[in-house]
Parts: C-alpha cells; sequence; structure tokens
C-alpha cells in the first residue's frame, strides 16, 4: 500500500510583520505537533528580529530559511542567556522565514532582541495548544 498525506499535518502558515516598535500580531496560537512556517516581514526602518529563548520543539530544532542580518551578534546581549530556540533575523524592508514543530503546550514570550526594541513594547505571545 502506498501511504499519502493523510497522516501528515498540514502546515500552518503564519504571518508576523514589525512595524513601528511592535509585533502584528502580537499573539499567535499553534498546536503541538502542527508545523509551521513564519513568516517574519520587516515594514519597520530599523532592523528587528523575532526570538522565542525557551521553547520545547520536536526534534529540538528549528529550520531558519533565510540568512541572518549581517552584523547580527547576539552575544553579550542584555538579559540572554544562550541562544533562542526560535529566532529569525530580518534587516528594514525585507522578509525572513521559520519553520518550527512545538512538542509541549505553553505560553511562550517572543521579543525583538535588539538593544532596546523589547523596552520599548516589541513583545508578544506565542500560545501552544494541546492536540
Amino acid at each position: 500500500a502506498c501511504s499519502g498525506l493523510n497522516g501528515q499535518t498540514q502546515v500552518k502558515a503564519i504571518t508576523i510583520e514589525a512595524t513601528a516598535m511592535h509585533y502584528q500580531p502580537a499573539s499567535i496560537e499553534v498546536t503541538v505537533g502542527q508545523p509551521v512556517e513564519l513568516t517574519f516581514k520587516n515594514t519597520d526602518g530599523v532592523d528587528h528580529d523575532f526570538s522565542v529563548m525557551e521553547i520545547p520543539l520536536v526534534n529540538g530544532a528549528m529550520q531558519a530559511a533565510s540568512s541572518p542580518v549581517p552584523g547580527h551578534d547576539m552575544s553579550g546581549m542584555p538579559g540572554m542567556s544562550g541562544t533562542p530556540a526560535l529566532h529569525v533575523a530580518v534587516p528594514m524592508g525585507a522578509t525572513g522565514t521559520l519553520q518550527f514543530t512545538a512538542s509541549k503546550p505553553g505560553t511562550y514570550e517572543f521579543y525583538c532582541t535588539v538593544a532596546g526594541h523589547k523596552e520599548a513594547g516589541m513583545v508578544g505571545t506565542l500560545v501552544v495548544k494541546a492536540q
């Protein structure tokens, strides 16, 4: 017998926009075990990123489909202990994508790690629902 797509979960597409030191929308919802493709559009006049420091992921890793912003070094960032579990950095006027699959329900904070941006209001919530 041939196994088709019947047993596979469809990818959930989400778009988040960075504008005026905010994320739009500031809250997103996904389901445990469902693959997610997040498109991050930066329509602001400065570089931004989307980072979730800790979130349990299927296979323990994310896939960044876009190259990092040149000079976007996250080492030594205030309040940063280690590398984010999810991260995509996008220069002004550009778009990046990120694929991930959450493995545990919960509420996780996302924010911009560029100095001063989190404090200026670039924070949001990623809600992972149980299946």
